[in-house]
Parts: structure tokens; C-alpha cells; sequence
């Protein structure tokens, strides 16, 4: 796996512009009760974007972006959402049907969600993604959530301090203090158990604000045999009245 790690860029923890391929992002809008924000690690091939969304009875259209979230969609009583395709209905073609390509079950007590989605290997039920809920409540203004979706076990490097994530596991830190804004290095390594060392990813300068919140989602691409990341941004937002 060493040889097929190559040097990563920091995404959107860094100020740079967005990649050309992605989605332009509209500002987005605060919604009211319960909302949910959908991510993606990688998308499958062949996948429409903007997707649907099946909440409850309702149906809307998301666009997917890896440096920031969707636009907000509200989580149905039942918590249940479910990306979905409309598909022709054979029964009775007045009434529309839909193929599920992923769902995510949110729990009563979680008020923000964050819907991680990522590939998994195309099954005979139709479903694309593989969908994981966090909980937005914990992430304030400067925060940066580091999530570990691989079986390794992740370490970062951020200015002074030394942050270990397991697999699954959540790390959320904030350097921030009584600054509004810092500039600091950051580094990002796997252990190599095989070899019972350290091994870099990557190596960059990371720019927080006090008025975003900043997660980095560490997967492992399989498509490639190597440690992955996608860095997203979530702005600070007022919930409507």
C-alpha cells in the first residue's frame, strides 16, 4: 500500500479555489426543525448530480460536493432519508416508484446531521453508497472534525498539538483559543502496522476561522489500495426563527 500512496493536497482546509469539476454552491439557507447535509467521498460512475432525496413523502434535489455541504433537507418523523432513482413503474405506470441508492436513519434525539456517503461495491438491490450519520451538535466555530472511516489507525500533526484517531473513531479539536483566525502546519499520517512505523500522507498549512467548521473524513479508496481524505467546510449558520 506504501508504494500506491501518493502526495494528497489539503482540499479545503486550505484557502485555494474549488476544483473546475465541482459543482458550483450556492449560499445555503438556514432551514427550520430538524435538517440533515449530505457529503460524499467519492461518486460512483454513472451517478446523476444533483441527486434525489426521499424524505418522508417529499422528494428534492441535492447537489453533491466534496468541499462543502448540501443544502439542507428536513429529516421526516421516522428519520428515515434515503437517496433515491425514479424508475419506471411496472405495476402501475401512473405512479411513480424509486430505486433506493442509499439510506440513513437519523436518530430522534440528533437535530443536525451530517450524511457521510460513500461507493461501496454495486449489490443486486440497487444501493451505491454506504451512509454514515454524525452528529453536527458538537461542532462549534473553529472546530475541526477529524473522522476515521478506515481500519487504520490515523494521526495528525496540527501546529503544537499531536491528535490520534482510531478506526471509526471521531477527534474534534480547535486551536483557535481567543483568536478569530490562525494559520498552522499540518501533517497526516497512517500506522504501518505491517512495518510498526509512521507513515506520511500528507504535509501542508491549514487556515481556521472562528466563523467555520472544518471536517476531514479519512477513507480508504479501493479502488486504488490507499488511505484517502476529503476536507469539508461548514460555515456558521443562524437557524430561522
Amino acid at each position: 500500500m506504501n508504494k500506491l500512496l501518493r502526495t494528497l493536497t489539503l482540499g479545503c482546509l486550505l484557502v485555494s479555489p474549488a476544483p473546475a469539476q465541482e459543482p458550483a454552491q450556492p449560499e445555503k439557507k438556514p432551514s427550520r426543525g430538524r435538517a440533515a447535509y449530505f457529503v460524499y467521498t467519492s461518486m460512483p460512475e454513472g451517478l446523476e448530480n444533483p441527486v434525489s432525496v426521499l424524505s418522508g413523502t417529499e422528494i428534492s434535489q441535492i447537489v453533491l460536493s466534496k468541499l462543502s455541504p448540501s443544502d439542507p433537507v428536513k429529516i421526516p418523523a421516522d428519520g428515515i432519508l434515503r437517496i433515491v432513482r425514479k424508475i419506471p413503474n411496472q405495476e402501475d405506470p401512473k405512479k411513480p416508484a424509486y430505486m433506493t441508492l442509499a439510506q440513513a436513519t437519523v436518530p430522534e434525539s440528533v437535530t443536525d446531521a451530517m450524511v457521510i456517503l460513500m461507493p461501496i461495491a454495486k449489490n443486486p438491490n440497487g444501493l451505491l453508497f454506504q451512509a454514515k450519520v454524525q452528529d453536527l451538535a458538537a461542532l462549534k466555530g473553529g472546530d475541526t472534525m477529524f473522522l476515521n472511516m478506515t481500519t487504520l489507525k490515523i494521526g495528525i500533526e496540527l501546529g503544537g498539538a499531536k491528535i490520534g484517531v482510531g478506526p471509526g473513531q471521531v477527534n474534534i479539536h480547535n486551536p483557535l483559543g481567543t483568536a478569530k483566525t490562525v494559520s498552522l502546519p499540518i501533517k497526516f499520517s497512517y500506522y504501518d502496522a505491517s512495518k510498526e512505523e509512521w507513515r506520511l500522507i500528507t504535509a501542508s498549512t491549514v487556515a481556521l476561522y472562528s466563523t467555520r467548521r472544518e471536517l476531514c473524513i479519512f477513507n480508504w479508496d479501493s479502488r486504488f489500495g490507499r488511505v484517502d481524505y476529503e476536507s469539508i467546510t461548514f460555515p456558521l449558520l443562524e437557524s430561522a426563527p
